[in-house]
């Protein structure tokens, strides 16, 4: 096959699968929707888009970027100085290539215009740091077996922790500050209950806000945070599907903790699972600097919080990377979790043990009437005047508490419990004081209210890839298909052999094609004056408004506002 004499051309030429790829490389080239191939080679050769394309290029991948750039035309073996790998150099060069950097045959490549600007000059100049990423020294391996245990047991305290938030947030709803962030003293209340430090609990508040299971109700003067839909239906799915959405969120939708790549990279790191491959945080923040060198500088601090919360949401065991962990996958890891329970043991001293995770119903019957004391193998609730009042304010009579109880409990009620319970029906019995200080939802006269009053802030469309910024394979796929059928409509095909370019075409796309291929453009503009005029051009730059360009026939500098040009043709003599 000739090689292609426009980006455009390229494009159209390329098989589907590689065009996929280059969409998820670079998925601003599909927002908004695309028309025809001639448009997106035009958002191809953008200064920002570019840019955006570079910041995903390895140092040694940068490094053949800025070679290339200051060139016209070249081949890979113009590149090869002495003692490096014509294979390493193929290699970068075929990767500028597919993420339409650099476009044109074997014999006759070129860089888009754009790679320069982006990079400077300098970028030429330095000499080629190494063409693989560095070693591991101090890594070392772990039976992959156990650390997929260990980590299937921190996802499942994950999970635990997170239900037992969202649950306690149903009862006594967290108040936002004004700043719509949450206080710190309630930062640590959540702490206390949850028996994690205070800024693990700030992460749990925000992956449970960014996930949808919390939103926001009430008006703007006292803004609560409550468990939104999507925690009921979260609430009832597998154990498994539960931490799956939870990863999820913290891979793609949780800022706080860096960026989803940042996140998907650092995990990247430790290779395959299968491997068993533990990586000291220094050596993971040098593998990174070596992979996206134009991205901003990650310390080995910022590592360090990546991997704490990777490890306590069981993401990484034992510092090894789990097997079900990227992408984050239920099916082999519902096998290593334990099935739910609807039972509880009570005991004398007005606790009652959760000896595994509680159905749906069952978290929240209990949740209502006590307080949790601690967590761990089994979760340990404490009844008390405060829990027994607050299931009254909820809607439950006395006769439906004792009655939900000796349902739920494998044991007998002790008769301290049956006490306490009794007394609320005691008209002198005191409120606590505390009651005033939280958000009440009105008794619905059902022994098991739910309460979902109109929320704000929760994430109603958590799987909306456009939320991340990014592609999935499927919708890249289609974008494909439709540019396919456009073309078949409009037919464009084989239009790199016309003469001049299609007069319908739009004068950005038609003049940032011109910049890539350095061809004459006859250009027809409105001048200064309101008179229409024509001229031959030769494209230098489209940036910013602005057409900078050459006159073709006295070489002088002409710069055009965009706006005023009403066509452009590129003159061509075939193909």
């Amino acid at each position: 096959m000739a090689a292609p004499r426009t980006l455009t051309q390229m494009f159209r030429e390329r098989d589907d699968p590689r065009l996929v790829e280059l969409l998820l490389e670079r998925p601003d080239l599909a927002v908004p929707d695309l028309t025809g191939f001639s448009q997106l080679a035009s958002r191809a050769t953008t200064r920002h888009s570019v840019g955006a394309a570079v910041d995903q290029l390895n140092a040694f991948e940068l490094w053949v970027a800025g070679r290339v750039s200051v060139l016209s035309s070249f081949e890979v073996a113009d590149l090869a100085p002495a003692g490096l790998d014509p294979g390493d150099l193929a290699a970068a060069v075929e990767r500028l290539l597919t993420l339409g950097l650099v476009w044109g045959g074997d014999g006759n490549l070129r860089p888009v215009r754009a790679l320069s600007a982006t990079l400077g000059s300098a970028a030429a100049l330095s000499g080629p740091p190494p063409s693989q990423p560095p070693t591991f020294v101090e890594a070392g391996g772990i039976s992959p077996a156990t650390v997929t245990k260990v980590a299937a047991g921190s996802a499942f305290e994950f999970v635990r922790r997170m239900d037992v938030l969202v649950e306690h947030c149903d009862q006594q709803p967290v108040r936002l500050i004004r700043s719509g962030g949450v206080a710190q003293r309630n930062v640590r209340v959540v702490a206390d209950l949850l028996d994690v430090r205070p800024t693990m609990a700030a992460t749990y508040l925000e992956l449970a806000r960014a996930s949808g299971l919390l939103g926001i109700s009430g008006d703007t003067s006292q803004e609560l945070l409550m468990p939104s839909t999507v925690f009921d239906s979260w609430q009832t799915a597998e154990l498994a599907d539960q931490w799956v959405l939870l990863a999820e969120t913290w891979l793609d939708r949780h800022p706080a903790s860096g960026p989803g790549w940042v996140k998907r990279l650092t995990l990247a790191a430790f290779g395959d699972p299968a491997d068993g491959l533990a990586v000291p945080a220094g050596e993971v923040a040098a593998w990174l600097d070596w992979q996206r060198p134009r991205r901003p500088s990650r310390s080995q601090q910022q590592v360090v919080q990546v991997l704490d919360q990777a490890s306590a949401l069981g993401v990484t065991g034992l510092g090894a990377l789990a097997s079900y962990a990227l992408p984050p996958d239920a099916t082999p890891l519902s096998d290593l979790l334990p099935g739910r329970v609807g039972h509880i043991l009570v005991q004398a001293d007005l606790t009652a043990i959760a000896p595994g995770p509680l159905t749906a119903e069952a978290a929240h019957d209990i949740g209502a009437m006590a307080e949790i004391e601690s967590r761990g193998g089994a979760t340990v609730y404490r009844f008390t005047v405060a829990s027994l009042q607050r299931a009254r304010k909820l809607g439950w009579s006395t006769a439906e508490m004792l009655q939900t109880l000796e349902e739920r409990s494998q044991t007998a009620l002790p008769q301290p419990l049956r006490y306490l319970v009794a007394d609320l029906d005691r008209p002198d019995v005191a409120r606590p004081s505390h009651v005033s200080a939280v958000h009440q939802p009105p008794s619905s006269g059902s022994a098991r209210p739910v309460h979902r009053a109109p929320l704000r802030g929760a994430v109603e469309h958590a799987g909306d890839p456009s939320m991340s910024g990014s592609l999935d394979i499927e919708e890249a796929r289609a974008i494909v298909v439709r540019l396919r059928v456009e073309e078949l409509d409009t037919g464009s095909v084989g239009a790199s052999t016309a003469t001049f370019g299609d007069v319908f075409d739009s004068p950005l796309t038609t003049l940032r094609e011109a910049v890539e291929t350095r061809e004459v453009v006859w250009c027809g503009y409105v001048d200064a004056a309101g008179l229409r005029t024509e001229r031959l051009v030769k494209v230098v730059a489209v940036d910013e408004g602005l057409v900078e360009a050459r006159d073709a026939t006295t070489e002088d500098a002409i710069s055009l506002p965009l706006r005023r040009i009403t066509a452009a043709h590129i003159l061509r003599t075939g193909s």
